[in-house]
């Protein structure tokens, strides 16, 4: 999907309309359009509030990550539940993530070993 793509899905599953959006993140609902037909690009500033808004990653937004609720973080993909935790604990991370083991199962690890280090 491309940016349009993305931005249309997630206005749509919050029931926005284009205006709607528009007067939430500051620019004209053409621009809204636009963005959605993949005929323009927002400015960085107005990408940030789009993310924030809905609450994702401008990675997910620009479709470098598929999921809307992972960040890429040091070249990782992660569950943006864990985007606070030391860098230095990410191929644990991501390797605890990998055999399916709960984010929240993931989080008490890392804190124990934060505390013991």
């Amino acid at each position: 999907m491309a940016f349009g793509d993305n931005l249309k899905k997630l206005r749509q599953e919050k029931g926005l309309r284009q205006k709607d959006l528009a007067k939430i993140i500051g620019v004209s609902s053409g621009a809204i359009g636009m963005y959605e037909n993949n005929k323009r690009a927002p400015d960085f500033e107005t990408l940030k509030k789009i993310a924030k808004y809905f609450q994702v990653s401008t990675d997910y937004l620009l479709d470098i990550i598929d999921d809307p609720d992972a960040v890429k973080l040091a070249g990782y993909i992660v569950p943006k539940e864990l985007c606070d935790i030391n860098p230095n604990y990410l191929t644990i991370a991501k390797e605890m993530q990998d055999k399916e083991i709960p984010i929240e199962d993931i989080k008490k690890i890392l804190d124990v070993l934060k505390k013991h280090t």
